[in-house]
């Protein structure tokens, strides 16, 4: 008999608190009790409710000699900090993960005996999201192929530009650029065919940054020729879209591939409409890196004043930003003055981050202090020894004047290091 609302009232909090934990751990216990099928049993339950097609993608899902095998490469896992050698498999599909394969696939495999193709399609994106999510690309990849193949024999191009653009950042995830590539293209081809903007620009963003990424794949390994190659492609497709930023920064590959190659005209070029797109967006920093390399390539040629030139304007452009990245220019523009013996110009500019003396005087930002803030001790051992040449070799023409017209002060610097005064 149920208990009366009086009754009720009359249990304290602690014994309602106490029935409804005990209830709880009942259910708890009673969901434990209940056995998981394991993938043989959904196996077998496939084939009695009459889904063949089903059966055969789940067996080629749940066993590791199948083509759609996971075992990550000893590339893959090194990525991840992982050791190849005591790497241990685990299971291809979580088990908790079979029921929810099994739903999708009967529900896709009865869908397309319906011809009812939106549940077809939602059924495989479905199973694609839920690897996704786990982080199991090679599998999101299975059953996106499934969904383009659906796409395409339904004449559906907003589908197959879907499953082609997810197939692209799939094999992307994985470390595949060049499928990653062909997909996206064709990507950009179906949006072009159905005279859609926006997933014409979606395309020309991921090309850019795929051709991008082969393109350093390909310098990585040595093969300049195909890296610049890949390098044109991105920036004739990002002069298609409106993404001023990323034709900047392939402007900007390109002119540091082209270094590499010994093409210093060419470099320029491409450094010069990097720094162009920089001040028509108002990207100060891409503005910066593109002086430093300006000035790297001006060097190269033994064109001086350009080179010291875009120091100068990088310095101004950096004065609140990175003080590493000052530090650096500044020693460049040091050794520069040193190799033109103008040393009393090398020592400001060893000494300090920033060539103003006024600014020296107000900030007292030394060269090597910022090495030692920066726990740089490389940098601070080319700013002691750069700044230790230029010291002396400022001073070496009034040391050979004292040793010439002044004994006492001479003497008294080798007896008991009194500085050299200045005499009339």
């Amino acid at each position: 008999m149920a208990a009366s609302p009086q009754g009720d009232t009359k249990r304290t909090f602690r014994e309602k608190l106490q029935a409804d934990i005990a209830a709880a751990e009942e259910e708890v216990a009673s969901m434990q009790d209940e056995p998981v099928k394991d993938k043989q049993q959904l196996l077998v339950e496939m084939l009695v409710n009459g889904h063949p097609a089903a059966f055969v993608d789940m067996f080629y899902l749940t066993h590791r000699d199948g083509v759609a095998d996971d075992t990550p490469s000893a590339e893959e896992l090194e990525a991840k900090g992982i050791d190849p050698e005591s790497f241990v498999p685990g299971e291809e599909v979580m088990l908790e993960s079979l029921p929810f394969l099994k739903e999708n696939l009967e529900e896709a495999e009865e869908a397309a005996r319906r011809k009812e193709m939106k549940r077809v399609y939602d059924a495989y994106e479905n199973l694609a999201k839920h690897f996704e999510n786990m982080e199991n690309y090679k599998k999101a990849i299975f059953f996106y192929e499934k969904y383009l193949s659906v796409a395409v024999t339904a004449g559906d191009i907003k589908r197959e530009m879907e499953a082609t653009l997810q197939l692209g950042m799939a094999h992307e995830h994985i470390g595949r650029v060049d499928e990653a590539i062909a997909h996206h293209e064709r990507h950009e081809a179906l949006a072009l065919r159905a005279e859609d903007e926006g997933e014409e620009m979606t395309a020309h963003q991921n090309l850019v940054q795929a051709y991008r990424r082969y393109a350093d794949e390909k310098d990585e390994a040595g093969d300049l020729d195909t890296a610049v190659d890949f390098m044109f492609k991105g920036l004739k497709t990002a002069k298609k879209g409106t993404d001023t930023t990323a034709e900047g920064l392939t402007n900007f590959r390109l002119g540091q591939l082209m270094e590499k190659k010994g093409d210093a005209d060419e470099a320029l070029k491409f450094h010069s409409e990097y720094l162009r797109l920089c001040k028509l967006t108002g990207d100060k920093s891409g503005e910066g890196s593109a002086c430093c390399a300006l000035a790297q390539v001006h060097q190269t040629q033994g064109n001086i004043e350009a080179a010291v030139t875009n120091l100068e304007a990088f310095l101004e452009l950096a004065k609140n930003g990175d003080p590493a990245s000052q530090a650096r220019a500044c020693c460049s523009l040091g050794i520069i003055y040193t190799k033109q013996l103008k040393f009393e110009r090398a020592v400001t500019y060893f000494a300090i981050t920033s060539p103003s003396p006024l600014r020296l005087r107000e900030r007292g930002e030394k060269f090597f202090e910022v090495a030692r803030s920066l726990s740089d001790r490389k940098m601070l051992d080319i700013a002691r020894v750069n700044l230790g040449i230029a010291r002396g070799s400022a001073r070496t023409g009034r040391y050979m004047e004292v040793v010439a017209t002044d004994l006492t002060s001479l003497l008294s610097f080798k007896n008991v290091r009194m500085p050299i005064e200045n005499h009339a």
